[in-house]
């Protein structure tokens, strides 16, 4: 196979690798909306704060490798729907800690774990080099696709704040 003929075929499989990884986003979201009434973005949340009890806006954002604006726009709808309560620093108002209430709770129980922990977990699965050969290359797509790459939203979150940002900038 020649050179044009092996990138072609390399192509097809790199976007047919793509195009199954939204596939299974999509289809997480679709169940998630039909199941419980949450999308992706708070059924993440959700599970975060079922494995990591009070939390600030900004460690909760942090776990979901997410921008605060857009943790904060989920958020609201959870604390809306009565399954994440916020609560207020006595000693400084600006200090807000976020919790699960006993109806979040109960769902984490009966949900399954969000798309975005599947990603992360197989994610830390990977030999530290792989896992930085694969933010290199992502990023190297990237900038080939977008010349304008943005903030990272939560996913399949509408609304989200996109501010300009450089891609990641790897360690290794």
């Amino acid at each position: 196979m020649g050179k044009r003929s092996q990138a072609a075929s390399d192509a097809k499989a790199i976007l047919n690798r793509i195009r199954q990884l939204v596939r299974a986003l999509r289809a997480f979201e679709k169940e998630t909306q039909r199941r419980f009434g949450l999308g992706a973005a708070q059924m993440f949340i959700v599970h975060v704060l079922g494995s990591e009890d009070d939390l600030s806006l900004n460690e909760l954002a942090d776990r979901t490798a997410t921008d605060q604006s857009s943790a904060s726009l989920a958020v609201g709808r959870l604390v809306e729907d009565r399954y994440v309560r916020r609560t207020t620093s006595t000693d400084d108002r600006r200090h807000v800690r976020l919790s699960l209430t006993a109806k979040g709770r109960a769902l984490v129980r009966r949900s399954p774990p969000a798309a975005q922990e599947r990603i992360l977990s197989g994610v830390h699965e990977m030999p530290a080099r792989e896992r930085a050969q694969l933010v290199r290359l992502l990023d190297k797509l990237m900038l080939r696709i977008d010349d304008h790459p943005t903030a990272t939203p939560m996913l399949f979150q509408a609304g989200a704040d996109a501010r300009a940002v450089r891609p990641a900038q790897s360690a290794h």
